[in-house]
């Protein structure tokens, strides 16, 4: 298994949903080999404003990535 730290910047490209970055955001996040980490400031990066803007599928996406994330940076 390949530990991944997903930041702001692959979430926002997978959600964008257009060229060559977003399918190899897509390809990463799709990857069943990996376990992904990630932090509390990463979902106040990109959450609050699919939240302000009513993108419902936005949200959904992040709300099941985050769910599906195995270790949380959290030693502050």
């Amino acid at each position: 298994m390949i530990l991944t730290y997903i930041d702001s910047g692959v979430l926002l490209s997978a959600t964008d949903g257009v060229g060559r970055l977003a399918e190899k955001a897509l390809e990463v996040l799709e990857d069943s080999n990996r376990q992904f980490a990630s932090s509390e400031f990463v979902k106040l990066e990109v959450i609050p404003k699919a939240v302000y803007y009513k993108q419902t599928e936005e949200v959904k996406f992040y709300e099941e990535f985050f769910s599906a994330v195995s270790y949380w940076a959290d030693d502050l």
